[in-house]
């Protein structure tokens, strides 16, 4: 990984903003909630054209955009630029890129040419650099690069539990619908696992976090059936009556005819649980793909979607 080096200095800030769309977006989601729990700031993601009313000079946005191109988050960092926050980036090059070198911002470049969403781990390891430096990591820097290489390590030494558990799940969700659920502090990961059955296995899927969906979501359940496949995630962060609540529900959506699967995530931390649960739901995806013969690297609706956009004046 390139970079203008990050300053050794923690800037004077009271919010955070990370720019992101889809694949290069999740990083920000991902750490927005991992670090929920220990960063002294507020930590928000952006996946949109506007940014935050409250974004000012006391503001550190990074901008994330695997191409460096990406529509949204350069019209989002503009606005940022209007508003004197304080930039950093994370690209593999392009316009973002450019950018960066011209005005000197703090920039990790990771390495192009590959889908963005298969960069998932420059990503999120790149955020960690950025926020380590800002002091918001849950510990010091050496500590995450540390964390980071044990999840990495956990997954090599676990790769063949998770490819022979996530070719089980495959089998099951070829002729179902995948409904995603977990804890609400979860969300980052669950919107992970949608995006990736999405776009790698082509499938329509959705996602609801809980409590929230007991009071809204879970009356539509009158209608579910066993065309549906209910995937619940667990960590051992889940909240002891969320926990109780997911023990119902499974219940109930059983009763409906739903297919449920119960997904526990492994690792000693919470960086190495979530990083677990992503490499699961990456392989579940490809191997989604694979069974029923579709090409996990084919985003033509995608492609057909930019290409009219940039006929727009």
């Amino acid at each position: 990984m390139a970079a203008q080096p990050l300053p050794s200095t923690r800037p004077e800030h009271d919010h955070v903003l990370v720019l992101g769309m889809g694949g290069s977006g999740i990083g920000g989601r991902f750490l927005s909630g991992l670090l929920a729990d220990s960063s002294g700031v507020p930590v928000a993601s952006c996946h949109d054209y506007h940014i935050p009313s409250w974004v000012s000079p006391k503001t550190v946005v990074i901008a994330c955009s695997y191409s460096g191109n990406t529509e949204e988050t350069l019209a989002a960092l503009a606005q940022a630029i209007q508003k004197g926050a304080q930039v950093r980036a994370l690209t593999s090059g392009g316009q973002l890129g450019a950018m960066a070198a011209e005005h000197g911002w703090p920039v990790l470049t990771v390495p192009g040419g590959h889908p963005p969403r298969s960069q998932f781990g420059w990503a999120v390891t790149g955020l960690l650099h950025h926020f380590a430096a800002l002091g918001h990591a849950p510990a010091d820097a050496q500590g995450v690069l540390a964390d980071v290489q044990a999840s990495a390590d956990a997954l090599r030494n676990g790769s063949e539990e998770i490819v022979a558990l996530a070719d089980k799940w495959a089998d099951l969700l070829i002729q179902k619908t995948p409904m995603l659920y977990g804890d609400a502090a979860l969300e980052p990961v669950l919107i992970r696992w949608r995006q990736q059955l999405n776009e790698n296995a082509k499938r329509l899927c959705n996602h609801h976090v809980f409590p929230e969906m007991n009071h809204n979501e879970l009356v539509g359940w009158e209608s579910g059936d066993d065309s549906i496949a209910a995937l619940f995630l667990h960590t051992k962060e889940d909240h002891p009556r969320t926990a109780e609540r997911m023990r119902l529900c499974k219940e109930i959506f059983s009763k409906a005819g739903a297919s449920v699967v119960e997904v526990h995530a492994v690792g000693a931390t919470r960086l190495q649980r979530w990083m677990h649960l992503v490499h699961l739901g990456d392989w579940l995806s490809l191997l989604m793909a694979e069974k029923t013969g579709v090409d996990p690297v084919d985003i033509r609706y995608i492609d057909y979607l930019k290409g009219e956009l940039s006929k727009m004046a």
